[in-house]
């Protein structure tokens, strides 16, 4: 009985112990399986975040400015004690590396060594077809611009995962993309082992960038740069070729430049874009404006006479001076021989409050809202703060600070008939199938002077080129309407500089039709200064050459533009 009892305890203990091992496996099995397996697959991978490949930057033909090229990162890690010395021994020796002192590092107990950092997909499938025990690579994207040194003061550069410069830092969200993850096997040391065919998810390249800029004609200008420095080795040069009828920018270059591809060998100072972040007293560049404003408000017409006080005008206690001395002058021949005493005396026949709204109408003292960052204002202080030389300096181009891009930009109203447009120099972004998502198109801000203003100053300037300073700038077969400008450097506690100087030419062609505009400014050149000796040759140069490249046939003065010069000469 005894026994019996014993016997039947036994049973029931097993019994109860192999239940409880049938619920124990139920719940490890059935209940916790997921969360046990996902445990296990944590211990034994990973995810590694994968870099989009970023968008590139094409100029307005689709010529590439910004590529990205793939190289690899190919490593030898150890990951058992079983090592194929043989394909090891090859693939170090074609990386160019002396295999004694790998093996002797293998031998040594090391557990990393590099192939090559930066592999070729060449050296790679090498990599592929021996592939052994302990060979792994990571794919880098690596930027490279194509055409060197061009318009990089545009495109800028990338650091290690974003852009630095130019376009590749103003548009770095279009650009970048969106990162994915690559699932990756781990050992049980935690060590990465890279998988081929791992799978990525959740990668969106980023998108490509058409500019405005054409690669032709910005080879055209800044080889023109390289002329102007190599002859008159100023401290910088800028010039700009503009669509005036659109604001699109077909080319915008500067000196010193640098290229992207070695950006850390060059100063920081040449990654600038001078074009819009310096500004700078423009001279007698200026004068189209104020002839502008004069001519809208009928201040002036073209056969009013003007006496230039034989060289030499007081104002506010200051001596205005010409180059050369006149005596009577009419408007015309005021802009012909760019005298600062008629349009001293313009400017204050117009008062202070009506030049300065049409400094503001014409765009200065603000941004033109060109799509780049780093614009800055210029300088125009308001006309309450004016002292009383303001109104005998600023309507020859002193006591103003404008930036190359804002005399282009209120130039170009004067070109396409009276309305200032925005400059823009991205044309349209795209994914990459070629599908547009942004495009952009002319904007007009305002019309600043009637087109009757506007095509009679262009007679004026047109006659400026044939007949007055800017000869130099003069195009076979073309008409051209122009202005030189030659400014004294305003040296701060010295004053403004017997010997420092910024030379420019800004002007448009066809003048009946204007297609493009094209500004030079020189700034600091040796050896000579005046604008028409250093800047509008080079006008010239540049100006002949885009007028061939774009196909723009030879045109005649019209008759209504030979009308107005018949009238204006009389």
């Amino acid at each position: 009985m005894i026994v019996k009892r014993k016997l039947y305890f036994v049973v029931v203990v097993v019994m109860c112990t192999l239940f409880l091992l049938v619920l124990r496996l139920v719940a490890l099995q059935i209940v916790n399986g997921d969360n046990f397996v996902r445990d296990a697959e944590n211990l034994h991978s990973t995810t590694i975040k994968t870099q989009a490949a970023r968008g590139r930057i094409f100029d307005r033909n689709g010529n590439p400015l910004a590529l990205n090229v793939p190289s690899y990162e190919i490593f030898w890690r150890r990951t058992s004690n079983v090592i194929n010395k043989e394909k090891l021994k090859y693939l170090f020796t074609l990386s160019g590396q002396d295999w004694s002192d790998i093996e002797k590092r293998i031998d040594g107990g090391a557990n990393f060594i590099y192939f090559n950092r930066s592999a070729d997909e060449d050296f790679l499938n090498l990599v592929k077809e021996n592939l052994t025990r302990g060979i792994e690579w990571k794919e880098n994207k690596n930027r490279i611009y194509p055409c060197g040194e061009l318009a990089a003061n545009i495109v800028g550069f990338v650091g290690s995962d974003h852009g630095l410069e130019g376009i590749e830092r103003d548009y770095e969200y279009y650009l970048k993309g969106k990162s994915g993850f690559k699932l990756a096997q781990r050992d049980a040391k935690g060590n990465i082992l890279y998988t081929l065919g791992g799978k990525v998810a959740v990668l969106e390249p980023g998108y490509d960038i058409y500019l405005t800029i054409d690669r032709v004609l910005q080879h055209t200008v800044e080889r023109e740069l390289a002329e102007i420095q190599q002859k008159f080795d100023p401290t910088s040069i800028v010039a700009i070729i503009l669509e005036p009828k659109t604001g699109k920018i077909l080319s915008l270059a500067n000196y010193p430049s640098y290229d992207p591809n070695r950006f850390g060998e060059f100063p920081t100072s040449s990654f600038r874009n001078r074009a819009i972040a310096d500004f700078y007293e423009p001279g007698s560049t200026f004068k189209i404006i104020t002839a502008s404003a004069a001519l809208e408000e009928k201040i002036i017409d073209p056969k009013d006479r003007i006496f230039c006080e034989n060289g030499s005008y007081q104002v506010a206690g200051h001596t205005i001076r010409d180059v050369h001395p006149y005596g009577w002058l009419t408007f015309r021949e005021a802009l012909l021989y760019s005298s600062n005493i008629a349009f001293t005396k313009i400017g204050q026949k117009m008062g202070e409050k009506e030049l300065y709204k049409y400094l503001k109408k014409f765009g200065f003292g603000e941004k033109t809202g060109i799509d780049l960052e780093g614009e800055v204002n210029g300088l125009l202080r308001d006309v309450t703060k004016w002292s009383k030389l303001s109104i005998g300096a600023i309507p020859y181009g002193q006591e103003i600070g404008v930036t190359p891009l804002q005399i282009a930009s209120a130039v170009a109203a004067v070109a396409n008939g009276g309305v200032l447009v925005k400059p823009f120099i991205v044309n349209e972004i795209a994914n990459e199938n070629g599908v547009i998502i942004k495009k952009n198109s002319p904007t007009v801000k305002r019309r600043v002077i009637s087109n009757d203003s506007a095509k009679l100053l262009t007679s004026l300037l047109v006659d400026v080129v044939e007949n007055g300073t800017g000869k130099a700038a003069i195009v076979n077969g073309y008409s051209i309407a122009g202005k030189t400008g030659t400014s004294q450097k305003y040296i701060p506690g010295e004053g403004y500089s017997m010997t420092k100087y910024v030379s420019s030419f800004i002007g448009y062609a066809p003048a009946n039709d204007p297609q493009v505009l094209i500004l030079v400014v020189v700034d600091e050149p040796k050896g000579a200064y005046y604008g028409g000796q250093v800047a509008a040759p080079s006008f010239k140069n540049i100006m002949e050459k885009t007028l061939r490249y774009l196909e723009i046939p030879p045109d005649k003065i019209s008759s209504e533009m030979a009308g107005l010069q018949s009238i204006v000469k009389r």
